[in-house]
C-alpha cells in the first residue's frame, strides 16, 4: 500500500519529457479525476510509453514515433497537503473510479473527495478498464448494486493492480520536483 506521508520517487512515462506540469492539459474523465498521474513503478511507467506515444502519433496524423520518456519526480509532502489513499480496489475504490468516468454515478463520492490535492491507489489498466466499462454501463446490473459490486470487485482482484498517484491542485504539483528523464527508445526496449 503507497503512504504519501514521506518522501518517494514517482515516474511518468509520455511522449515528451515533462519539466513543467499544466494542469489545465491533463484530460478528465480518468479513474481520480483530471490531474498529472504518476506511479512509483518505474516498469509501469515504462509499459505506459508506447501507448502515449501511438496516441500522440495518431494525434499529429503520424505513423509512430520511435521514441518516450520516462520523467522521474521526487514528492516531499507538506504539513497543509490534502491527500486520501485508496489502500484496496474495493468497493470504495471502485465507486470512486466509476463517478470519475461516469459523473452521473456515485456523485457524493466526487463530493466528499473534491478537497483532495493528492489522490492514490490501484490504477485500472488495460486488463482492469474493460471491467470499469462494462461496470458503468450496467452489464453486471445496476452499477451500486451489490450484485454488480460484487462481480466487477471480483472480475478485478485477480488483476495484479499496481499504483497510481494523481496531482489534482497546484498545491499537490508543489509537493514534486523534477528530477529528470530518461529516453526510452522503442527498438531497444
Amino acid at each position: 500500500m503507497i503512504s504519501l506521508d514521506a518522501e518517494l520517487m514517482l515516474y511518468h512515462g509520455s511522449y515528451a519529457p515533462i519539466e513543467e506540469i499544466r494542469l489545465e492539459q491533463c484530460a478528465p474523465g480518468r479513474d481520480f479525476g483530471q490531474g498529472f498521474y504518476l506511479t512509483t513503478s518505474v516498469e509501469q511507467a515504462r509499459r505506459f510509453v508506447p501507448l502515449a506515444c501511438r496516441k500522440r502519433a495518431r494525434n499529429l496524423g503520424t505513423d509512430s514515433l520511435t521514441h518516450g520518456f520516462i520523467t522521474s519526480f521526487r514528492f516531499t509532502p507538506n504539513p497543509g497537503l490534502m491527500t486520501h489513499v485508496f489502500p484496496e480496489a474495493d468497493i470504495e475504490w471502485l465507486h470512486f473510479v466509476a463517478a470519475n468516468r461516469r459523473t452521473s454515478l456515485f456523485a457524493n463520492k466526487l463530493r466528499d473527495l473534491r478537497h483532495c490535492d493528492v489522490i492514490a491507489g490501484k490504477v485500472a489498466n488495460d486488463r482492469t478498464a474493460r471491467t470499469l466499462q462494462l461496470y458503468v454501463s450496467g452489464a453486471y446490473g445496476e452499477p451500486g448494486s451489490n450484485e454488480a459490486d460484487a462481480i466487477a470487485i471480483a472480475t478485478l482482484l485477480p488483476n495484479r493492480l499496481e499504483d497510481q498517484v494523481c496531482f489534482r491542485t497546484e498545491t499537490g504539483i508543489s509537493c514534486l520536483t523534477f528530477e529528470g528523464s530518461e529516453r526510452i527508445d522503442f527498438a531497444t526496449r
